[in-house]
């Protein structure tokens, strides 16, 4: 089935698009020199919900601009993932310096790595802060559907819906990060 303007964007399709995402008044976080181009499969949380909502019922060669909140994009910000810990705590090579800015991982409990950044460097202590770096911000979005159709069998993952069952599943990786996932059945 090729692209048609008539397709609308529902559940479980795949989606293209040309777009430049930032925060409002600030630089380009995408697509700063040109759009980029980023494609993915609804309902898979493989986007920001925002920004998937947002293109639901839309279709081929349409242009948007939409703002998201922050509860739709990467969430708000938390200050109980700020914290502050012991330069002796840490262990950074020898000759490595902490920096401001310097993104380190941080082990939190049964989860596993994460990644936090280092967000004061003082005497004794260093400050780092857990949350996405874009927690807290909405995101502009300029686009254009440049693709949209219903998604085939092969194109849906196993890890993403139980039912696929098939060994034509395309893309899969034991190393992807399907986001929203959990991926303690895995294990």
């Amino acid at each position: 089935m090729s692209a048609t303007a008539e397709y609308s964007i529902g559940e479980k399709s795949y989606v293209k698009i040309r777009y430049r995402v930032r925060v409002p008044d600030g630089p380009f976080i995408k697509g700063a020199v040109e759009p980029e181009v980023m494609d993915f499969i609804t309902s898979f949380k493989q986007v920001i919900p925002g920004l998937e909502n947002r293109l639901m019922g839309h279709v081929v060669s349409e242009r948007l601009s939409f703002t998201v909140p922050p509860e739709e994009a990467f969430g708000p910000r938390y200050d109980q993932l700020v914290f502050e810990k012991n330069k002796a705590d840490f262990h950074f090579p020898q000759g490595m310096e902490p920096y401001n800015g310097m993104q380190i991982s941080v082990i939190c409990g049964d989860e596993g790595p994460d990644v936090g950044t280092i967000r004061e460097v003082k005497e004794d202590t260093i400050v780092i802060d857990c949350n996405h770096a874009l927690s807290g911000f909405p995101l502009q979005y300029d686009l254009e559907i440049i693709e949209a159709r219903p998604a085939r069998q092969n194109e849906i993952c196993q890890e993403w819906e139980s039912e696929c069952g098939s060994s034509e599943c395309s893309g899969c990786s034991p190393h992807e990060i399907v986001l929203g996932k959990d991926n303690t059945e895995n294990n």
